[in-house]
């Protein structure tokens, strides 16, 4: 078995001197992921700045990626549940209710890093198999998001005749990779991330335009 074969342990069985080991490769992990970008950082960086032995860091994580799946994963849990509320509760008008799920699956301030969002947003990255999974993750929670929320108006008749639930879905998240994208390369003239958001929220609202029922 080579080093990037190895799985991730159980993070529930861990020790507490084990628990911080692996919580200083993280944070070591995120800093030089913001400051370099991920496809510079080595895995002797991430030794070198957390003070974890490279041996150590491969059982606990497997590979490069592995460490950048465990940064993902309360990210994404907790979009998850942001959008879960929204759809418990959503806005009465479709377009409201659109943009509040927009606003759900937002990154949090700490993650506006251009340098940290570009191993996420880019398709170049998506060749590594453990991102490309997150990513198939996040693009599947979100689009069923939007296909609950849609569903629901679709039953209380809100929704013209003939629109499919499921491609719309599929447009809207289609839009927010664009906007994060375009974000990430600086394309469309989207230098920061309130021009992102600005911007999406835009042109999210001209594509819906029609969607609903008046």
């Amino acid at each position: 078995m080579t080093r990037s074969s190895k799985t991730t342990p159980n993070v529930s069985s861990e020790t507490p001197a084990k628990g911080r080991r692996r919580a200083r490769v993280l944070e070591a992990t995120e800093a030089l992921f913001t400051e370099q970008g991920y496809n510079q950082v080595k895995m002797e960086d991430i030794a070198r700045e957390s003070g974890v032995s490279l041996g150590t860091i491969y059982s606990y994580f497997g590979s490069k990626s592995g460490i950048m799946t465990a940064l993902l994963a309360p990210v994404t849990a907790r979009m998850e549940e942001r959008g879960q509320t929204i759809l418990a509760n959503p806005p009465t008008r479709l377009e409201d209710a659109i943009a509040a799920l927009y606003e759900a699956h937002r990154f949090e301030d700490d993650w506006k890093s251009l340098h940290f969002l570009e191993a996420f947003s880019i398709p170049d990255t998506f060749s590594d198999a453990q991102i490309a999974g997150v990513h198939r993750h996040y693009q599947t929670f979100i689009e069923a998001q939007f296909r609950a929320l849609l569903d629901g108006f679709a039953a209380r008749d809100r929704l013209r005749p003939g629109l499919d639930p499921g491609d719309m879905a599929f447009l809207l998240y289609q839009l927010m990779l664009r906007h994060f994208q375009a974000y990430v390369t600086g394309e469309d003239g989207i230098s920061t991330y309130e021009a992102m958001r600005v911007a999406m929220h835009r042109r999210a609202r001209v594509m819906v335009a029609g969607w609903e029922r008046d």
